[in-house]
């Protein structure tokens, strides 16, 4: 079970911030299901209510990390507005979660542990790639005349790629988080850089 009900959401953010600590100290393959409950102070009987395993568990935790980026999926292109603005809206859409302590704490363990098996890693990384709206954005700004780009797939690496360069690769190594004006100044010089190798010209 990975969705609970609304009066006990409490329980369960508190099972899911219990188990990404201890799968960051103790690894999966030694992470106890005890001590996840007691970290959680929650009985054994309540942790397995919502979570049947601990490879349960962790698919959950994955789960939860891409929910939390869920707004930048849900960024579409507006024709005609203005593509500074749009964007710098995507980007934003971006920083905002990675200026969440608890999503770099997520990812650092989700991360950590998918270099252990590449089966984890396949199945992670297809929930947790949102690069696909960063791709969208630049396609049809493209076709929209906004923008001169032949290949937007390359483009949305890039453009998601200058984000996380600052914002999120650098932290997972301290669990760190960019200020608001550390964010606003990756996402203006990022979006300063999109604008300069694809922008055209009026």
């Amino acid at each position: 079970m990975t969705v609970c009900s609304a009066p006990n959401a409490s329980k369960y953010a508190q099972i899911i911030e219990a188990a990404v600590a201890e799968f960051q100290d103790k690894g999966f393959a030694a992470a106890s299901m005890d001590r996840i409950s007691a970290r959680a102070e929650v009985s054994k009987r309540t942790l397995y209510k919502y979570f049947e395993s601990k490879e349960n568990l962790f698919q959950s935790i994955v789960v939860e990390l891409s929910s939390r980026f869920a707004e930048v999926v849900e960024i579409r292109y507006e024709k005609g507005r203005d593509i500074r603005e749009q964007l710098t809206a995507l980007a934003w859409a971006e920083g905002r979660i990675l200026m969440m302590p608890e999503v770099i704490a997520m990812a650092r363990m989700v991360i950590s542990e998918t270099l252990r098996s590449p089966a984890l890693a396949a199945e992670a990384q297809s929930k947790l790639d949102k690069t696909a709206a960063f791709i969208g954005m630049l396609r049809d700004a493209a076709e929209d005349g906004q923008l001169r780009i032949d290949d937007p797939e390359q483009a949305g690496h890039e453009f998601i790629g200058l984000i996380k360069a600052r914002a999120f690769w650098p932290l997972l190594f301290t669990g760190a988080v960019l200020s608001e004006a550390e964010m606003a100044e990756t996402i203006e010089s990022s979006v300063e850089m999109m604008i300069s190798r694809y922008g055209v010209q009026k």
